[in-house]
């Protein structure tokens, strides 16, 4: 009789898993809700010590190096806001563009000839660069470990978003007055774990990645395959129907790349009966959502959903408007990571004031252009080809392990996507998501030994 493969999770995939597990609960909030962040935080704290004190006393196969692309990106990550706190000489900061309102306020006080740091707002960059430090570690984490623990951590994703949909469902349920987790919050959608629609369809449709990652990733024979199969398809269906209920426009358009990238991943289960039958799934989905329109007017709710398709009135595009005019205001340099609010709202124009509050630009690329400047450019373009190179290299060393691979590049595609009309990278949950992403672009050992052996039988 074979023996079983029985090997345990390692004690650092627990911690990882663990940590993840408490950002994607409370780091949903955003910078509205500081005490949810500072939970996340705080767990972030006591994972690094166990991860120091307590994982390392396991019987723990050896962890294998960060690959350098990605110590370098976190390192330029974390640089950018200490750099921008570091402190400057009244000759050089009062010089910067768009400082004339803080120079005019210091001198109320008698402070315009102190040293002051680069950023406007030195407590907001802080707090940045405190948000930041889990989500690179988190990355750094990842990629030192080994297969076993990647497909535990993947499964952990999936798990918590599909209980994400049903408190979503339960919000639903409810008419919009309970089990929503914070008092600001897009009454009347699903939310599910996060304030924001928007961050939420993000999350769901990352789910919708891990758990296909996860369910092709160890070989069934044929009988174990039909058997989950219809458990898949149902955890699937759940997380893509509730992606819908969001009500995110954008949220709802990436469901048909995330379907195409699904399709992608379940693709070496070869073209048996279950395979066909996730395939005729994917096309009835792709179906419904081309249809949506006919489809959702007859129903309430999802009508709901249609209309917000109509985007005459959005008032992004002047939001957007403005952004330009206070970058230009802050450019070359910036104004600070963390410091929007306080650097667009001598900007905003009488078209964009509403009742509400806006602290964010609703496009993260020209929001960290704002606040970084010249600087920004640099970040995405460096970032974007270190990423690419460490996942060309991941890719080419095993293809028993390209379905971490492929969530990890969907993760990543579909964050970057929906920042071009909203900012889920502010979102404690997401910026953790993109660091396990990240951390999976790189080769574990499994990888490297079997191609050792792929080279030897050659």
């Amino acid at each position: 009789m074979r023996r079983r493969n029985a090997r345990p999770v390692s004690r650092h995939g627990l911690l990882v898993a663990a940590f993840v597990a408490i950002a994607m609960i409370f780091g949903g909030g955003g910078s509205p809700s500081p005490k949810a962040e500072i939970i996340v935080q705080l767990g972030f704290v006591a994972a690094l010590l166990a991860w120091v004190w307590w994982a390392p006393r396991g019987k723990e196969e050896v962890l294998q190096p960060v690959p350098q692309r990605l110590a370098l990106l976190g390192s330029m990550l974390l640089f950018l806001p200490t750099l921008q706190l570091l402190l400057l000489p009244p000759q050089i900061w009062q010089s910067l563009p768009g400082r004339e309102l803080q120079v005019a306020s210091l001198s109320l006080v008698d402070g315009a000839n102190s040293w002051q740091p680069l950023s406007i707002s030195p407590a907001r960059t802080l707090a940045g660069l405190l948000a930041l430090m889990p989500a690179v570690a988190v990355m750094w984490a990842t990629a030192k470990l080994p297969s076993r623990d990647r497909r535990f951590l993947i499964l952990s994703i999936a798990l918590l978003s599909v209980a994400g949909a049903v408190l979503g469902a339960l919000q639903l349920a409810s008419g919009g007055a309970s089990f929503y987790l914070y008092e600001m919050s897009h009454r009347g959608w699903l939310t599910a774990f996060h304030a924001n629609r928007n961050a939420a369809v993000d999350v769901l449709l990352i789910g919708s990645l891990a758990a296909s990652a996860f369910f092709v990733s160890k070989p069934m024979p044929p009988a174990l395959l039909r058997r989950r199969m219809p458990v898949f398809l149902a955890g699937q269906a759940v997380l893509l129907i509730a992606a819908i209920l969001t009500g995110s426009r954008m949220g709802v358009l990436l469901i048909l790349p995330v379907l195409a990238l699904n399709a992608v991943i379940l693709k070496p289960l070869g073209e048996g009966r279950a395979l066909k039958l996730a395939g005729r799934a994917a096309s009835f989905g792709v179906i419904l959502l081309l249809a949506l329109p006919l489809i959702l007017a007859g129903n309430p709710r999802l009508a709901a959903v249609a209309t917000r398709f109509d985007a005459a009135g959005d008032a992004r595009i002047i939001l957007w408007r403005d952004t330009l005019q206070a970058i230009d205001a802050f450019f070359p340099v910036g104004s600070g990571v963390g410091t929007f609010p306080v650097a667009f709202a001598p900007h905003q124009s009488f078209e964009s004031l509403t009742a509400a509050f806006i602290n964010r630009a609703h496009n993260d690329f020209l929001e960290f252009f704002l606040e970084a400047g010249l600087l920004a450019l640099f970040v995405l373009l460096a970032g974007g080809y270190l990423l690419l190179r460490q996942g060309f290299s991941a890719w080419s060393q095993a293809a028993s392990e390209r379905a971490p691979q492929i969530f990890a590049c969907g993760t990543l595609g579909v964050i970057a996507l929906h920042s071009l009309v909203d900012y889920p990278l502010r979102n404690m949950a997401i910026a953790c998501l993109a660091g396990v992403a990240a951390g999976m672009l790189s080769p574990t050992q499994h990888m490297r030994e079997v191609n050792r052996d792929a080279d030897r039988d050659r």
